[in-house]
């Protein structure tokens, strides 16, 4: 069985409340830089550069490696047994609920962590000390949140895995 994840939750920000107060008490707009990008970004991407952008007006916007603990999600995911304690490896640092399902070593997962978690997890997750089953499942997890718009992994570059399947992140600067 091939393991299913998908975003079931994530973080909402009252933009609006957190804008209008910041230019009061700051003297100037955190959005102003996001807002001249002309660029579309998710709500967490655009959040993360207000944040950066409260300290220093002129920060660039982008996801600050800083501030990716900021933002949270949850995923849901739909897995073979055997993989269980492997993904929760790989995410050991999240909080989850785990259940065996009514299919035969099936089993449902809820996890949830902060941006700068899932990039842990997705770099563990995506090595050759992983099932490539385990590797499946995080190379789609990163998947999604490119999908969402936010990629904490740009210091990372995909390479193809020895099963021709799935890909390993290494790190762009030799670490």
């Amino acid at each position: 069985m091939k393991p299913e994840a998908i975003i079931i939750c994530r973080t909402e920000v009252d933009a609006s409340t957190f804008l209008g107060i910041a230019l009061r008490v700051l003297g100037h707009s955190p959005s102003a830089a996001a807002d001249a990008s002309g660029r579309t970004m998710s709500d967490a991407a655009r959040f993360i550069s207000y944040l950066a952008a409260m300290r220093d007006p002129k920060a660039k916007v982008e996801l600050s490696p800083k501030l990716l603990a900021h933002v949270s999600y949850s995923l849901l995911m739909v897995v073979d047994g055997v993989d269980v304690l492997p993904i929760m490896e790989c995410a050991s640092n999240m909080p989850f609920v785990s259940v065996e399902t009514t299919m035969r070593n099936v089993w449902l997962l809820v996890v949830t962590g902060t941006l700068l978690q899932w990039k842990i997890a997705v770099i563990a997750g995506s090595s050759l000390d992983v099932d490539s089953s385990v590797r499946f499942l995080f190379n789609k997890i990163q998947g999604l949140f490119q999908e969402e718009g936010v990629n904490p992994w740009t210091d990372y570059r995909q390479r193809p895995a020895p099963d021709q399947v799935t890909y390993l992140l290494e790190d762009k600067r030799g670490h």
